[in-house]
């Protein structure tokens, strides 16, 4: 099945109503649907969002669940951080050792524990095409989105992918889609769950935690020989 933006948005909602088995805590997802119902596409000069092409001549960057200015992840996750200033620092700098003013990089949610603001102020530091999928931790507790510095917004976005041997689409939410929600030909690239995966080779985490806290190229990082090579076992058409 070929996914189109809306037919992904209608199966993301269906899905954000099931249990949150990635990190194991036995209830829903989501609990109040409303807000995310509400969010639509967002593109700042008011046009059309950018078609994006992983192979093309514009480098397309992927990394999920910054966190910037959240204590507690750096305990819950793990990270190599002694505190959140810190890590905020180096997460800024390893962006900008990275990407470039041309670049385009994709947000996969959960920005920052801190003021729209002083998120801003940190994202209006950083060069490059700037594309938010929104997390759980990028809506307020009035149910409303965060109102941040970013080019494109999305509840989720569907990329067809051809490269070359193969044809394919990876579906972009942040919270993984169920394992039985992601058709043959399709790769779901995902945040939220930071250190855990999802079994199988259909799912593809791009939080920080798994990109070395840095963008990693989407070419490279998703895109790999082996994953499409289980892809291809998977059935996705040559």
């Amino acid at each position: 099945m070929k996914h189109t933006n809306q037919t992904l948005r209608d199966l993301y909602l269906q899905d954000l109503a099931l249990m949150d088995t990635g990190h194991h805590r036995g209830r829903p997802k989501v609990r109040d649907l409303r807000p995310w119902k509400d969010i639509r596409t967002y593109v700042a000069t008011g046009g059309e969002p950018r078609v994006l092409d992983p192979f093309g001549t514009t480098n397309v960057y992927v990394w999920s669940d910054i966190h910037w200015g959240h204590n507690n992840i750096i305990k819950y996750s793990n990270r190599p951080y002694p505190n959140k200033e810190l890590m905020n620092q180096c997460l800024i700098g390893n962006y900008l050792n990275v990407v470039t003013y041309n670049d385009i990089v994709i947000f996969g949610g959960d920005i920052g524990f801190m003021k729209e603001d002083q998120i801003n102020n940190i994202l209006n530091q950083l060069p490059g095409y700037k594309i938010q999928i929104v997390g759980n931790h990028d809506i307020n507790r009035d149910g409303k989105v965060m109102d941040l510095a970013f080019d494109e917004r999305h509840l989720c976005f569907v990329m067809d992918v051809d490269d070359h041997d193969m044809d394919y689409q990876l579906l972009f939410t942040h919270y993984p889609l169920d394992i039985s929600n992601v058709p043959e030909g399709c790769f779901s690239v995902h945040g939220h769950i930071h250190t855990n995966i999802v079994p199988g080779n259909q799912h593809i985490n791009i939080c920080v935690e798994h990109t070395g806290y840095k963008p990693v190229l989407l070419k490279d990082y998703v895109l790999t020989p082996t994953r499409k090579t289980e892809g291809v076992r998977l059935g996705i058409p040559t």
